[in-house]
């Protein structure tokens, strides 16, 4: 049977989402491990948080688990299919630490713990007294980008330039024409140029 053959060498894609469609936990675990850092520098990239990183990888593939059977080769590529699933999981996550930053800005007398635990989501790493009044006024100033930069060009932006991913690649992923996400990227990097001149 061919979900029992042993194949030489590395699997395609397709070859291990077949034999995880038809049972095999190996194929799966072996997509995960494939897949795991691509999504975890997608999500980290767009969240800043190691650890809603680490659950958007959880609930990324989760929902591959779920949703395996609907996928078909001819629709998309695997990588193509599993990056998508994480771009909406991290859209959600962003969405709701965009709205915990917006509250702390919002809160002048937002209390150390508070400010403790929104800086170690988004920074991940101990300062002293001097260094926290610079990572405040860095928090306001990712927020006057992230305010700034819409999800779909940061989104597109992100895959170009830290996954080196095709604009045909992101076209699938973002649902869009390729000239769109050509125009995406132009302008997210023409607001970030003028976000950082500032």
């Amino acid at each position: 049977m061919k979900s029992k053959m042993q194949i030489a060498g590395p699997q395609t894609d397709e070859t291990l989402v077949e034999r995880a469609q038809e049972g095999s936990e190996s194929a799966f675990n072996e997509l995960v491990d494939r897949y795991t850092p691509l999504i975890y520098r997608v999500a980290l990239g767009m969240t800043r948080s190691r650890q809603d990183a680490e659950d958007i990888v959880q609930d990324t593939f989760l929902r591959v688990y779920n949703h395996l059977h609907e996928f078909s080769p001819a629709k998309a590529s695997f990588k193509t299919w599993v990056l998508t699933i994480a771009r909406n999981q991290s859209i959600n996550v962003f969405a709701a630490l965009k709205r915990k930053a917006l509250r702390f800005l919002a809160d002048p007398v937002a209390s150390d713990s508070e400010f403790q635990e929104l800086g170690d989501s988004m920074w991940d790493q101990q300062l002293g007294a001097e260094a926290e009044l610079l990572r405040k006024q860095e928090l306001s100033r990712v927020q006057k980008a992230l305010e700034e930069l819409p999800e779909r060009q940061r989104t597109a932006l992100l895959l170009k330039a830290q996954e080196n991913l095709s604009y045909e690649e992101i076209a699938q992923i973002m649902q869009a024409s390729v000239s769109s996400v050509e125009s995406l990227i132009f302008r997210a990097r023409r607001r970030l140029v003028e976000i950082l001149e500032d």
